[in-house]
């Protein structure tokens, strides 16, 4: 045996335990700077705010960024393999390189700043869903109703970014995102609010397939969970029949 292989593995296995232990102890952390981006990254387009509004909301935005980018940092030069790393967490790869394009001339245009904005926030809402599924992976139908919510409203605000200057544009305000994104996770639709941009209508085909997918978890969640009252009741009787059985048995004996 290589007594340098030894080593070399010895070490690989550390820095993967290194890695894990900090994966655990940032995971809700960065769940919850996920989620604080997204009104961070809409709000100047959802409500009519102060320039010192504004400058703190950037403010946090450049800190919630740093934070994001030094973790990566770290957790990349922990990582055994790198590149493995960086193809497994993607998504907190586009929440660091996203905002480095704001220098490029072709994302200058409010139009295209508005765009990359939606954007950053739609990658905040996809890693902060993540983080809440490996958080509370074994919380079962509550996670479903808490993850339903979290992607109507981020869906609703997103659709509001994307939608409200467009001709003949029927989404213009937040509550009109909210109720379409209502009416499209339900597949109700009533057709009263709609979005005419790609991108509204790219959010909407995700919506459709999260909903249909959110109620398909929930109905399995109900059945799992009658299942599992039938099943306590049986062994519930189980247990009085072994404990009659047990009186029995020692009713015998003693006489």
């Amino acid at each position: 045996m290589n007594p340098m292989t030894g080593i070399d593995r010895h070490g690989t296995e550390r820095r993967a335990a290194w890695l894990a232990s900090l994966e655990r102890w940032t995971e809700w952390p960065l769940t919850f700077l996920a989620l604080t981006l997204i009104p961070i990254l809409l709000a100047p387009y959802l409500f009519s705010l102060s320039n010192q509004a504004r400058s703190v909301l950037l403010g946090l935005d450049y800190l919630i960024w740093g934070v994001f980018a030094a973790d990566l940092a770290v957790k990349v030069a922990i990582a055994p393999d790198r590149r493995r790393y960086l193809r497994g967490h993607w998504l907190d790869v586009l929440l660091v390189a996203l905002p480095m394009l704001r220098s490029l001339r072709v994302v200058r245009s409010l139009r295209a700043v508005r765009v990359l904005r939606a954007a950053r926030a739609g990658v905040g809402v996809t890693r902060a869903l993540l983080g809440i599924r490996r958080a509370l992976a074994r919380r079962g139908i509550r996670y479903t109703l808490f993850l339903a919510i979290v992607v109507v409203i981020a869906a609703g605000a997103l659709v509001t970014v994307v939608e409200r200057d467009a001709p003949d544009a029927t989404i213009r305000t937040l509550p009109d995102g909210l109720w379409w994104a209502v009416t499209t996770i339900t597949t109700v639709g009533y057709g009263d609010t709609y979005p005419k941009t790609a991108a509204g209508r790219g959010i909407g085909v995700t919506l459709m397939i999260l909903g249909i997918a959110l109620f398909g978890i929930i109905t399995a969640s109900l059945a799992a969970l009658f299942v599992e009252e039938k099943e306590d009741e049986v062994v519930a009787q189980l247990r009085e029949i072994n404990e009659r059985l047990r009186r029995l048995e020692e009713t015998t004996r003693d006489r």
